[in-house]
């Protein structure tokens, strides 16, 4: 999540073409692909999403162990996605069937293509996902958001959640630092009993940081509304890529 945070911050201020682009255009870009994802039939189209975000992501300057160990996760669900529709779908005609404790499991060849198409629909959904996330700024996200209406509380809750996350698992490092100093992982039973504490200590400090901030933002005038940049107009660059992502969606649509 830190490298992350850290990317987002340091592209957007470079103005890289990926990331300067309007948030609004990346929003009903996102909404149309993972709309493309989810009807478009098949492996085909899903897995062709997953790879064209994959080389987006490249092209903004994001690098490929990044990508790729975000989606360990998706690749786990998806997995896990395909073995239980082996099993549990049972149409077509049956490939193979092997022993399994007191069970005759068989694998049909419908169970095989529908684990295959959820599979495939994780990824390409989750890809689209993440190169929306690593290249668009907070900031431009929540303008964009407000400009389709969000509710003010939901936007003011992101910015307010995403701000002081890193602060918490930052603090959560350096408690976990200082109880390592002091041998407080030397064992499983040091371990609990220093987990424990840690949580006690941050959820404390939690706390403590909220009421300080709240105290701090009234001080500087806030009356329960955040107030933020209204996004202007939308620049020919932002135009012209709306133009050809709406192209590569529809080609891949039909490609199904």
């Amino acid at each position: 999540m830190s490298g992350a945070h850290s990317f987002i911050d340091a592209q957007g201020e470079s103005r890289r073409l990926l990331v300067a682009l309007d948030g609004r255009i990346k929003l009903f870009l996102l909404s149309a692909a993972l709309m493309v994802n989810l009807t478009a039939g098949g492996v085909r189209v899903s897995l062709l999403l997953a790879l064209l975000a994959f080389a987006l992501v490249l092209g903004a300057g994001v690098r490929a162990a990044a990508f790729l160990k975000r989606m360990a996760i998706p690749v786990l669900l998806a997995l896990v996605a395909l073995a239980t529709q082996l099993f549990w779908f049972r149409e077509g005609e049956a490939i193979f069937t092997f022993p399994f404790l007191f069970w005759e499991m068989t694998v049909y060849s419908g169970g095989v293509a529908r684990g295959m198409e959820i599979a495939s629909r994780i990824l390409g959904g989750m890809a689209t996902l993440l190169f929306f996330a690593l290249t668009t700024p907070l900031p431009e996200l929540m303008r964009a958001a407000r400009w389709f209406r969000c509710p003010p509380v939901l936007v003011e809750l992101a910015l307010i959640m995403y701000r002081y996350v890193f602060l918490l698992l930052d603090e959560g490092g350096r408690i976990r630092t200082a109880q390592k100093a002091r041998l407080g992982f030397v064992d499983s039973r040091s371990a609990l009993r220093s987990s424990g504490i840690l949580g006690g200590m941050l959820i404390l400090r939690t706390f403590d940081r909220a009421e300080r901030s709240f105290a701090a933002m009234r001080c500087r005038g806030y009356q329960g509304a955040l107030t933020g940049i209204t996004p202007g107009k939308l620049q020919t660059k932002d135009w012209g890529a709306l133009v050809v992502g709406l192209g590569v969606l529809v080609v891949l649509f039909l490609m199904h």
